[in-house]
């Protein structure tokens, strides 16, 4: 199971019943050090947790500055 979480505020926004290293996903195709950093496995391996940015979180327009960088 994959589910995924604002990274920033922690909002739950949706969840995905299949294996995190489908290749639909993409997730897989992540370099070992975007793995880490976005990326957390349970214990036992079988649920990853995915921190992204919500809606709420992501600012519009885009700063390059900013937190989120």
């Amino acid at each position: 199971m994959v589910r995924y979480v604002c990274r920033h505020c922690g909002r739950r926004m949706g969840q995905f019943p299949g294996d995190w290293r489908d290749p639909v996903l993409g997730l897989a195709a992540l370099t070992p050090e975007e793995q880490e950093e976005f990326v957390q496995l349970d214990d036992r391996g079988e649920t990853a947790t995915v921190k992204i940015l919500c809606d709420y979180c992501l600012p519009v327009p885009w700063d390059d500055n900013l937190w989120y960088n």
